[in-house]
C-alpha cells in the first residue's frame, strides 16, 4: 500500500533517515521510537517505522497492530514488493517489520543487492524514514547506525545503561564515527537530573573518544504514560497532555527543525547499500579490549584511551592534507575528512602510471584479499565502475597470469598479511589502493611508495567507486 502524501507546510526536500540505538535492552527504545514516528505524523510529515530489531521485532504490538503477514525478509529472499510490506498505521504513516532480514542483509550477492535496493528506493517518498534497532552492540546495529548522519542514543539515568552507551559510542567510532551522535535521555526524574546526566556522559565521552554528543531532549517518568504503553497503545496518539507526550512532541519539533548540512545525503537507496556494504565488511568490535578496560570510564584523567589520542592525531593530520587537496576531482577527501587518507609524497608518479594502458581492452583491477567474500565483493564494485575486476587468493598461481595487463591492484589488508605481502612483491610496477582499518596493517608503510590511495575501513561504497574512476578514468 502506497503511503500519502505529506501534508506539512515545509517538509524536507530529501528523506531524512533516523536511526534510534541503545547500548543495552530496557531503555524505552521502541515505545520512543513509535511515540515519536506519531509525533512527527501528526505534524504534517509522512514516516516510514522500520523495526529493524531481529530478535524481538514488536513495533506492531506498541501500536495495537497485529503481526505483518510479510516483512523485510520477504523483499529480500521471495521477491515480494515493497508495497505489499508496508502495514498501514494512519495517513502518512505506515511500518515495514524488519523481522530476521535486517540481519541477513550481509548474505545478499550483487543480483540480490541490486533488488533490494530497486526496491527500498520507492521509501524515498516519505519526509522520515525511523529505524528501531536491536539493542546492544552487533553488526547490524553498527552498520545501520553508520550509513546515516542522524543517529539517536536512547539512555537512562542508571549508570549501567550510561556505561552500555558509551562502549556503543566507542565501538561506533572505531568504525568510522566521526559526527555527534544525538542523546535522548528518557525516565528521568527530572529537567535537571537529564541534564546533569547528560552533561556528565558528554564529557566522558569527549575525553576519552573525542566525539562530543548533542543533547536531543529529556523524556520524563509519567506513570500514566507506562500504563498506557502497557495496553499496546502509544500515548501520544491517546493523551498529548501527559508530560511524555509533551516531550515526545518537543523532540519531533526539534527533529523537523534541525537541518544539519549531512542529512540531505541520506537517500533510502544509497543508505541500504552503503548498510549492506559494511555488513559485509565485518565491524570490528573489540568488546573484550571494551568490558577489560572501558567498562567503568571515570575522570582519572591519568588513565587516558591512547588508542582514540592516536585517532585524534591521525584526524589531524588528515585535516591538514585537506589543504592540499585543491583539485576539485578529490572533493570527496574533503567532504568526509579521514575517511581517504592518500599517500600525498607518492600520489602523482603511480598515478601518471595507472593512466597508461597496460594491454587490457579496458582498464584492469586486481582485487587481493584473503576473504573470499570481501574479494566478491570488491570484485563486484570494480564490475559496476565499467572496469574488469579479478579477484585473486593471495599466494596462488593466478595472480601472476595478469602481470601485464594489471592497472591496479586493490588490496584488502587483511590477515595473515604474509602472503599478501608476497604476492604484491611479485608485481613491483603495479600501484595500489589499500583497504586498511580494523587494526594497523605493516603494508602500508611498506608498499607506501606505490600506494596511490589509503581507504579506512569501513568506507562507503559510493566513495570507493569515486576512488577508481579518479584514478583510472
Amino acid at each position: 500500500m502506497q503511503h500519502s502524501p505529506s501534508t506539512s507546510q515545509v517538509s524536507p526536500r530529501h528523506t531524512r533517515i533516523l536511526a534510534l540505538a541503545s547500548g543495552k535492552g530496557g531503555t524505552g527504545k521502541t515505545t520512543v521510537a513509535v511515540n515519536l514516528a506519531l509525533a512527527l505524523n501528526r505534524a504534517g510529515y509522512t514516516v516510514c517505522l522500520l523495526d529493524a530489531d531481529f530478535g524481538l521485532a514488536n513495533a506492531e504490538v506498541h501500536l495495537g497492530l497485529p503481526s505483518p503477514l510479510k516483512t523485510l525478509e520477504n523483499i529480500l529472499f521471495d521477491a515480494v514488493p515493497l508495497e505489499e510490506c508496508l502495514v498501514p498505521v494512519r495517513p502518512g504513516f505506515d511500518l515495514i517489520s524488519g523481522s530476521s532480514g535486517v540481519a541477513r542483509m550481509a548474505e545478499l550477492d550483487v543480483a540480490a543487492r541490486k533488488r533490494l535496493i530497486g526496491e527500498l528506493s520507492g521509501l524515498s517518498g516519505y519526509d522520515f524514514i525511523i529505524l528501531d534497532n536491536s539493542p546492544g552492540i552487533s553488526a547490524q546495529v553498527v552498520s545501520l547506525c553508520l550509513a546515516t548522519r542522524e543517529i539517536i542514543l536512547v539512555v537512562n539515568p542508571e549508570a549501567s545503561a550510561l556505561v552500555d552507551a558509551y562502549a556503543l559510542i566507542k565501538v561506533l567510532k572505531e568504525n568510522g564515527l566521526w559526527w555527534p551522535p544525538l542523546v535522548l535521555i528518557n525516565r528521568s526524574e527530572s529537567g535537571m537530573q537529564a541534564k546533569q546526566v547528560f552533561t556528565r556522559f558528554q564529557e566522558t565521552v569527549q575525553q576519552f573518544l573525542g566525539l562530543k554528543p548533542l543533547f536531543l531532549g529529556a523524556i520524563p517518568l509519567d506513570d500514566a504514560a507506562r500504563r498506557i504503553s502497557a495496553t499496546g497503545k502509544p500515548f501520544v496518539s491517546l493523551r498529548d497532555d501527559l508530560p511524555a507526550s509533551q516531550a515526545i512532541l518537543s523532540i519531533a519539533k526539534i527533529l523537523s527543525e534541525r537541518l544539519n548540512k549531512d542529512w540531505t545525503k541520506n537517500k533510502p537507496a544509497d543508505f541500504f547499500e552503503n548498510a549492506v556494504v559494511r555488513m559485509k565488511q565485518r565491524p570490528d568490535f573489540g568488546l573484550g579490549g571494551i568490558m577489560a578496560n572501558c567498562s567503568a570510564p571515570t575522570d582519572d584523567s591519568s588513565q587516558p584511551d591512547v588508542y582514540m589520542e592516536l585517532v585524534a592525531v591521525l584526524d589531524k593530520a588528515s585535516r591538514l592534507c585537506e589543504k592540499l587537496l585543491e583539485n576539485q576531482a578529490y572533493a570527496f577527501v574533503r567532504d568526509r575528512f579521514g575517511l581517504v587518507r592518500l599517500a600525498v609524497e607518492n600520489f602523482l608518479h603511480p598515478l601518471d602510471r595507472m593512466r597508461k594502458p597496460r594491454g587490457a581492452l579496458k582498464p584492469r583491477i586486481l582485487v587481493l584479499s584473503n576473504h573470499e567474500q570481501m574479494r566478491t565483493m570488491l570484485r563486484e564494485i570494480v564490475s559496476e565502475v565499467g572496469y574488469e575486476g579479478e579477484a585473486c587468493i593471495p599466494g596462488h598461481g593466478n595472480f601472476l597470469k595478469f602481470r601485464d595487463t594489471c592497472n591496479l591492484i586493490l588490496v584488502s589488508c587483511d590477515r595473515p598479511e604474509a602472503l599478501i605481502r608476497a604476492s604484491l612483491a611479485q608485481m613491483p610496477e603495479v600501484p595500489l589502493i589499500l583497504l586498511t582499518g580494523f587494526g594497523s596493517s605493516s603494508l602500508e608503510l611498506e608498499f607506501r611508495h606505490r600506494t596511490v590511495a589509503v581507504v579506512p575501513r569501513p568506507f562507503h561504497v559510493n566513495e570507493l567507486r569515486t576512488i577508481l574512476q579518479s584514478a583510472l578514468h
